[in-house]
């Protein structure tokens, strides 16, 4: 643990961020602290915290897979946002409903005990299943789940619920769409390298709403989802609403990197199989060569990239006063920037 202050102190205002060295987490850890709350943030041993540690954020090193560490983190808090999750569908079964269900369910035990006041929870839109309908809002029930990151990501909602409904814990929950911005090595970031490589699909001709959140506007929702009284208890969808598609985003990152765009498009039953026949191929690599990289393309890049990505964000603008701070023309610009220096 770094920091000046330690587990057991006076809680104040002080707020445990999960995946704190990630995107989302990072950006999110960073805003909180800016705005001059005290700031826990969970990582693991190996993660890179140089940027948190520049901020003079709290380290509590644990995992979402270890329930001692994450009572340690919880303790002397007032607040849980947990953006951590394990974001794959090519991860065993066992894996990822570990650290997506059951972490969270371990996180939300947690806070109870800690007494936690608000508990903030990141879902995705995936918890939809890709209806690819437009204006699908938060009353939408799945019918299916194509992958198991969105099935988990489901039960994971299904926890905060349980949370909820006991009155233990108020609990919120956040469903980002696509979420980009300077960071994002997972999702844009290897979409650039791809670009530039020359090796970028598209589905469907990239036809389809992206359901672009630039990560700014994400953590305004987040901020207000702590701030607002109405908010427990509901789920928002968070979207910049903007009708960008798939082709013009890839577009407009490959002339701002100044390399070629797209040329390769496949429909999106083929791509569907193709990203299942490299989902279980890689794990059996995995197991074999303890392979660390994602496979070119999975099941649950299918349904993003291949299906209308449009949700209403009507609710997040109407309960919690929300709207997209940041345009795309602004977003963007910031995200080649970042790229540019990323890929130098």
């Amino acid at each position: 643990m770094t920091g000046a202050s330690a587990p057991g102190s006076a809680r104040g205002d002080r707020c445990l961020v999960t995946g704190a060295s990630g995107f989302i987490g990072g950006h999110l850890a960073e805003r909180l602290s800016r705005d001059g709350r005290e700031v826990r943030g969970l990582v693991r041993a190996s993660s890179d915290t140089s940027r948190l540690t520049a901020r003079g954020i709290e380290l509590a090193v644990g995992d979402l897979g270890d329930r001692d560490s994450l009572a340690r983190a919880a303790e002397g808090c007032r607040y849980v946002l947990h953006c951590g999750a394990m974001v794959s569908d090519w991860g065993t079964v066992k894996e990822i409903r570990r650290i997506n269900a059951t972490g969270t369910r371990d996180l939300l035990d947690a806070a109870c005990a800690a007494s936690v006041e608000r508990f903030i929870h990141f879902s995705s839109t995936d918890v939809y299943g890709y209806p690819g309908q437009p204006g699908v809002d938060e009353t939408y029930v799945p019918q299916g789940f194509a992958n198991w990151y969105a099935q988990t990501k489901w039960e994971a909602e299904a926890e905060v619920r349980r949370a909820q409904v006991s009155g233990a814990l108020a609990c919120v929950t956040l469903r980002p769409a696509t979420v980009y911005g300077p960071g994002s090595k997972e999702v844009v970031g290897e979409m650039a390298r791809a670009l530039r490589g020359r090796h970028m699909l598209l589905i469907d001709h990239g036809r389809t709403v992206a359901g672009l959140t630039y990560v700014e506007n994400l953590i305004d929702a987040a901020v207000l989802a702590l701030e607002r009284e109405r908010a427990p208890g509901q789920a928002f969808n968070i979207t910049d609403g903007l009708p960008v598609t798939w082709r013009q985003f890839l577009d407009d990152l490959a002339d701002g990197l100044g390399c070629p765009r797209a040329r390769w498009s496949v429909p999106f039953g083929m791509a569907k199989g193709l990203g299942f026949s490299l989902e279980q191929g890689y794990r059996g690599l995995r197991r074999a060569t303890r392979l660390t990289l994602p496979p070119l393309l999975s099941r649950q890049a299918v349904g993003v990239l291949g299906r209308e990505q449009d949700f209403s964000n009507a609710k997040a603008r109407q309960w919690l006063g929300w709207e997209p701070r940041v345009d795309y023309p602004s977003g963007l610009a910031a995200t080649l920037a970042w790229l540019r220096a990323e890929l130098s």
